[in-house]
């Protein structure tokens, strides 16, 4: 089943006991599978950090954790794993460390007035200002 972020929320931050509980005997009963697309993991980074107030390393940990478990499958493993990685060494937002990764993947470069931190993630990316 495809997993919505408010799922992965209770999950990371076991804030209801009831919830938590019904979760964790789908999972224990073991035929039914996580399928967690790359946006809900982008939402859910967001949600933990700006309302939970969970900190960067945190968050990391749990995401890799949680991907690694049985019955979890990501739209982008591949993908999902070098953001990680690579999110864990810059001090840039999450969503700017996967367009960059999506771009490299796709062989296609992004369009942003953001170029301080695009820069600092190394790939391809042009500003309206330059193309004109």
């Amino acid at each position: 089943m495809i997993v919505d972020t408010n799922i992965l929320i209770r999950l990371f931050t076991k804030d209801n006991d009831t919830q938590i509980e019904q979760l964790v005997q789908l999972m224990e009963q073991g035929n039914i599978a996580f399928h967690v697309l790359s946006i809900v993991l982008i939402e859910a980074y967001w949600v933990l950090r700006k309302i939970y107030n969970f900190d960067k390393e945190m968050i990391l940990r749990v995401f890799e954790d949680f991907i690694e478990s049985d019955g979890v499958e990501l739209d982008e493993d591949g993908l999902v794993q070098r953001v990680l990685a690579r999110f864990r060494g810059v001090n840039v937002d999450f969503v700017d460390v996967y367009l960059a990764e999506k771009s490299r993947s796709l062989e296609l470069s992004v369009l942003t007035w953001n170029a301080k931190d695009f820069k600092k993630i190394e790939c391809e990316f042009y500003r309206p200002q330059d193309l004109i």
